[in-house]
């Protein structure tokens, strides 16, 4: 009876290390998040007076936090979609080469080797104005030479192209490794009934590397909704608030303007859509994704 009874929380006890880890370094901070989200705390009253959702009210009314959302928005569909595109393309052209495979994966992978704070500082030379090769390069053709990180029309575009250049490697790999699962008879198959190129991976490749999309999909929205590094050292939200996403514009309320009620209420909310987000994905692509070709 003891060793059946064993048997049954066996499985919960080896969870039980990662259990307390996520609890303590997880759901404890959600929870005092949404505690301190109810509360007017700053440097000079380190007491929290409970405000309820005054917060969430001025947040609401704030122009400001509108514009933030907005701009992460944007930078959000201009990262995700032509990231995902883009990856699948390029593992699909490098499963199928037939040389120089190892050093084509090689190339696009090694941007993610980089520290996210070195290479933006690779970038931060690269779009200067004046000196860097990317307006040199424009100079030579005779085209226009954007302010790039100077200007508010370019400084998020800056970012968003950084960014596909950083995370594109790491989603061609997942894309390639979803590629090697499909059977290449059905290619064979299609081939010989005489699909082109593009109808063969329209009905083949894409329903079943489907796996794959999700997993990427759903990474590609949690970085947009949490990137911070490059924002920090490149523009630092500006000009203005022309590049400053939620993340960024929480840790401004926490650490320059010390409103930690302020920067906890957008926690709150940036946790929530995040979650909100997941569960409508996982809700649509449920049954869209194949696991098997049964």
């Amino acid at each position: 009876m003891k060793t059946k009874l064993y048997r049954g929380y066996q499985p919960f006890l080896f969870l039980l290390p990662a259990l307390v880890f996520i609890a303590i370094f997880t759901y404890y901070p959600i929870g005092y998040s949404i505690y301190y989200s109810l509360h007017s705390q700053n440097l000079f009253s380190p007491q929290p007076v409970f405000t309820g959702l005054s917060n969430y009210m001025m947040m609401m009314k704030d122009p400001i936090f509108w514009t933030v959302v907005w701009n992460n928005v944007i930078y959000g569909v201009f990262t995700i979609f032509p990231t995902m595109i883009m990856a699948l393309l390029l593992a699909i052209l490098i499963d199928e080469s037939k040389r120089f495979k190892a050093f084509f994966q090689l190339g696009l992978f090694y941007p993610l080797l980089i520290p996210m704070a070195a290479a933006a500082m690779i970038w931060v030379f690269m779009l200067d104005a004046n000196l860097g090769i990317i307006n040199k390069t424009l100079r030579l053709f005779g085209l226009p030479e954007p302010g790039w990180l100077g200007s508010d029309k370019s400084s998020l575009w800056a970012l968003i192209i950084m960014s596909i250049w950083k995370n594109l490697g790491y989603f061609m790999l997942i894309f390639l490794a979803g590629l090697q699962s499909i059977p290449k008879y059905l290619y064979e198959a299609a081939e010989i009934e005489g699909s082109g190129w593009f109808r063969k991976h329209m009905t083949i490749t894409i329903p079943l590397v489907s796996p794959s999309t999700i997993f990427v999909f759903i990474v590609s929205v949690i970085q947009s909704f949490k990137v911070f590094t490059q924002i920090h050292l490149m523009t630092k939200g500006g000009p203005g608030y022309s590049s400053n996403v939620l993340v960024y514009y929480i840790y401004e309320n926490a650490f320059r303007y010390w409103d930690i009620g302020m920067a906890s209420a957008l926690t709150s909310v940036l946790i929530l859509f995040l979650l909100f987000l997941v569960v409508l994905i996982f809700g649509f692509f449920s049954r869209r994704v194949h696991y098997s070709l049964t």
